[in-house]
């Protein structure tokens, strides 16, 4: 056991009471091992069983989601025969154990893998990047500052791998999203996107297309015992106590998995209240808008307009009995003088709790965000009374029906005669066994000497084509379907076209195709969309000019020098997001563009390398001002 000792002061030696032993804490582990029982209460953990109880029901009634998301999941890497049937001898089991019982082979013939990665492929070769647009032209400047704040966030969060992950689960189950958060991770702090795990959301009933409705959003953690402490006990040891007290059965050591490493099982056995390994402490992170009495204050004096708590009411009361008697002294009339105006109103606040499993509140407040909403940016698709129905659910049916084709095929062909000698036992030689028959039969150039027999059949060999019954037809038709359910046609996977396909003809069938996914890419950008103005809000909270300089171009620094920081962070209303094209023909053109002009002398060198995308601008840029 390791004792850390410390020199007391005299003043300290006097407070025996106050004397902190640290015998508690192990070498190893910063974790309070005594059998001291502090009362929760007086650390500040009270309970909340009624919003742990509202976040189990968000959470229960999202099952059946869950469900059909492992289904596709399932169906998408090829696990495409794990479906639950019920025999007549009462039994339960899976497609694939069925088949296996009656002696085939469960095969398969994976076209949804492919017709995910196709559509992650085309997004992936439209690379676009967030850009802050300031309707008014007077505040341009503050868009280019905003916009280059957007790229940075994007890049230290890797966020076009990030969309294209998150874009593979859209098609997948229906659904997905991103929580964005002001913190510190590896000594960095700065603002981060994080992919929640759609298996670990809850939210509540919605029905509009915008998610406007959603009043209950949350999500569960599963997080180390030190980490726990270290981030909840807030430098108060009495606190970290009690909270190894909440988390009692929550083991020490730092490797004690349940499941295998790379393995789906701990998703899919994921429960409320139990974490899926015995090392981890679960928190449910549960944000909800409620509803509270406040005060909307009008300072006259100042002219500023606030809200506050209506227990403020006394205090406010004294104040403008304050400010009255002062201008009494002074003979001002009392209608004249600036007061405190008070007015009741309800106020709609989203307000966070972390919770433990049994219901103690581990942290709580409003929402500390500019946005003054959830750190959570979802998109459910397509949400046609409330439902949620993705892109590969719509196939599996097909996939189906091409599996049982596949596999009915294999065993028409296993089961049919092939090759099958008919040999006659009168006619068998003398001194020759079956099993030499049956070898001189099948090697090269063997011969069989026999003598044939009046009214004996002479040996002959069976090979019957049982397959000619239509199974090859349906098994194209349905190959086609699939491709019709999909939008996914030929010409946009990229396959060659027949011969004396005219071009014209092609190029309009892959325009064709890319039209079937537009409504699902459409989707997406809406939820990009919504996860970056959540980001932009972000950094205008929490940056500030200092921050914008050292990321900033030079271009951002002479526009930085002329702007006050309060003039970045007011301009949230008069920014909107767009998309702009970042790709190698978009770059291609702008740098024949600005060519052309400087051939004409429009533009001097400087401003083409600083506008143009050419791989050595900067070292030239260096060399012009050296000169």
């Amino acid at each position: 056991m390791f004792i850390c000792t410390i020199k007391l002061t005299k003043d300290i030696v006097m407070k025996k009471k106050e004397t902190i032993d640290f015998r508690h804490f192990n070498k190893t582990r910063l974790m309070p091992q005594t059998k001291e029982k502090p009362k929760l209460k007086e650390r500040n953990f009270v309970e909340d069983k009624e919003s742990l109880q509202l976040a189990y029901r968000a959470w229960d009634e999202l099952q059946s989601h869950r469900q059909n998301r492992k289904r596709n999941r399932d169906y998408t890497f090829g696990r495409q025969w794990n479906d639950l049937i019920t025999l007549s001898d009462g039994r339960t089991i899976t497609e694939e154990q069925y088949l296996k019982e009656q002696g085939k082979v469960p095969l398969k013939n994976n076209l949804i893998r492919q017709l995910v990665k196709n559509i992650v492929g085309q997004f992936r070769s439209m690379r676009t990047q967030p850009v802050c647009i300031a309707r008014d032209r007077n505040e341009q400047t503050l868009g280019e500052v905003l916009s280059n704040a957007v790229e940075y966030v994007h890049q230290h969060n890797r966020v076009w791998e990030l969309d294209g992950r998150t874009l593979e689960e859209f098609v997948i189950s229906g659904s997905c999203a991103h929580k964005i958060v002001y913190e510190t991770r590896n000594g960095k702090t700065d603002v981060w996107i994080d992919e929640v795990n759609p298996s670990r959301l809850f939210f509540n009933r919605m029905n509009d297309i915008r998610h406007t409705d959603c009043n209950l959003i949350g999500e569960l953690h599963d997080i180390p015992i030190a980490d726990l402490i270290s981030r909840y006990a807030k430098g108060d040891r009495g606190r970290a106590i009690a909270l190894r007290q909440i988390y009692s059965e929550v083991r020490d050591s730092d490797f004690e998995q349940r499941y295998r490493t790379l393995s789906n099982e701990p998703t899919d056995n994921l429960d409320f209240y139990t974490p899926s390994d015995n090392n981890m402490c679960r928190v449910i992170e549960v944000w909800h808008n409620e509803s509270r009495e406040r005060l909307r204050c009008h300072d006259t004096l100042s002219g500023t307009i606030y809200k506050t708590e209506i227990e403020k009411i006394d205090e406010i009361e004294a104040e403008n009995a304050k400010r009255i008697k002062s201008a009494h002294e002074q003979g001002v009339d009392k209608a004249q003088v600036p007061l405190i105006n008070v007015e009741w109103f309800i106020d709609k606040v989203w307000y966070y709790r972390h919770l433990s499993p049994l219901g103690h509140i581990l942290e709580e407040g409003e929402t500390p965000y500019w946005h003054g909403s959830h750190p959570y940016t979802i998109k459910l698709y397509p949400m046609v009374d409330g439902e949620v129905h993705s892109l590969v659910e719509d196939v599996i049916d097909q996939q189906r029906y091409i599996n049982r084709m596949i596999t009915m095929l294999d065993f028409i062909m296993g089961s049919s005669a092939k090759g099958v000698l008919l040999f006659p036992e009168e006619a068998l030689p003398d001194g020759m066994s079956i099993n030499d028959l049956t070898e001189e039969w099948t090697r090269y150039n063997g011969v069989i000497m026999y003598r044939p027999r009046p009214g004996l059949p002479a040996p002959q060999q069976v090979s019957i084509n049982g397959t000619n019954v239509g199974a090859y037809d349906m098994l194209s038709l349905q190959m086609k379907m699939f491709e019709n359910i999909s939008g996914v046609h030929g010409a946009i996977q990229g396959k060659a076209a027949p011969s004396g396909t005219p071009y014209a003809l092609y190029a309009q069938q892959m325009q064709n195709s890319s039209l079937n996914l537009v409504d699902l890419f459409e989707s997406f950008k809406c939820f990009r969309v919504d996860r970056d103005t959540k980001i932009v809000k972000t950094i205008q909270q929490h940056y500030d000019i200092e921050r914008y300089k050292k990321i900033g171009s030079e271009e951002n620094l002479e526009a930085l020098s002329q702007i006050g920081e309060e003039e970045v962070k007011n301009a949230e209303f008069d920014i909107s997001i767009t998309e702009s094209v970042s790709s190698p023909v978009y770059r291609i053109a702008s740098n024949e563009f600005l060519l052309d002009l400087f051939k004409m002398g429009q533009i001097d060198l400087k401003m083409l390398l600083e506008n143009g995308s050419f791989p050595f601008a900067d070292k030239l840029l260096q060399s012009l001002k050296s000169c």
